[in-house]
């Protein structure tokens, strides 16, 4: 992902040291604690190096790029240097929660914060659909990728909020109001499917992320040595920003498994996997 443009900010402390921003374009890298390679790894670093040298000294040191972090390898012998490192540009950072999209251009998220942070994989319009306990009667400010929708709580869990322009391969952030434990993000278009267990049952949703009307047929595979209640659903006239959802208890084998609705909704029909927990 070296080509994502990320947001401003700084860098949280790190097991080595710490990383400070001297100005819009240097960075320096304060040793504390010399790693056992002698390697130092400053994750979510979005700005490409011009060079990476010793403080005092000026001598080049060897660096490379590992995805979105800088890995900078010390002399291995001395006291461990301030590191400088000039940046071919404006600092910006990928922060640690950043979510990409995955193969259907659809974010599951499960907010740690008030922001999210999203990269899309390709340019998209795409809708949000928060779930969560939220006063029905506030009103709340959503924003995503300079765009901001202001809703009532009512509205926020009852359907999807957008369009937002997302564009390529751009870290945005998205507000997360409190309350909201779980955030689908979806292209316009799309009719995605998602579970949603429960203390001893679990719920198939499908949303209608489109403009028009959506039908189609549910099922859910289950793996060998499991059994539900009901596995399959049909639905029509489900309209845009709406969802709909069936419960089914379901029991199998103990542990962690992955489960992927099987959806058949048209051309833009997708499914978000989840690791259910028996």
């Amino acid at each position: 992902m070296a080509l994502i443009q990320g947001i401003p900010g700084e860098f949280e402390p790190q097991p080595w040291g710490e990383a400070i921003l001297r100005s819009r374009e240097l960075l320096l890298l304060r040793i504390a604690r010399r790693p056992p390679d002698h390697e130092v790894r400053l994750p979510g670093l979005a700005t490409t190096p011009r060079h990476v040298v010793e403080d005092h000294t000026g001598k080049a040191l060897t660096w490379r790029r590992d995805g979105d972090d800088l890995v900078v390898r010390l002399p291995e012998a001395g006291e461990p240097p301030v590191v400088r490192v000039a940046l071919q540009g404006k600092l910006r950072i990928v922060p640690p929660d950043t979510v990409t999209a995955n193969a259907d251009g659809v974010w599951d998220l499960t907010p740690t914060g008030t922001p999210a942070h999203l990269v899309a994989r390709r340019a998209a319009d795409v809708a949000v659909r928060f779930i969560g306990l939220v006063d029905p009667d506030s009103q709340y400010q959503i924003r995503l990728a300079g765009r901001r929708y202001g809703v009532t709580g009512h509205e926020l869990t009852r359907t999807t909020i957008g369009p937002f322009p997302i564009p390529e391969l751009r870290v945005v952030p998205l507000t997360v109001p409190t309350g909201v434990r779980r955030v689908l993000v979806a292209p316009v278009g799309t009719v995605l499917a998602s579970l949603h267990p429960g203390r001893d049952e679990i719920t198939v949703v499908v949303t209608n992320f489109g403009r028009t009307p959506a039908r189609g047929e549910v099922e859910l595979p289950l793996p060998p040595g499991w059994s539900a209640s009901k596995q399959a659903w049909a639905f029509d006239g489900l309209d845009p920003g709406r969802s709909v959802g069936w419960a089914t208890r379901i029991a199998g084998p103990t542990g962690a498994h992955e489960l992927r609705v099987q959806l058949e909704a048209g051309r833009r029909s997708a499914s978000a996997p989840y690791v259910v927990h028996l």
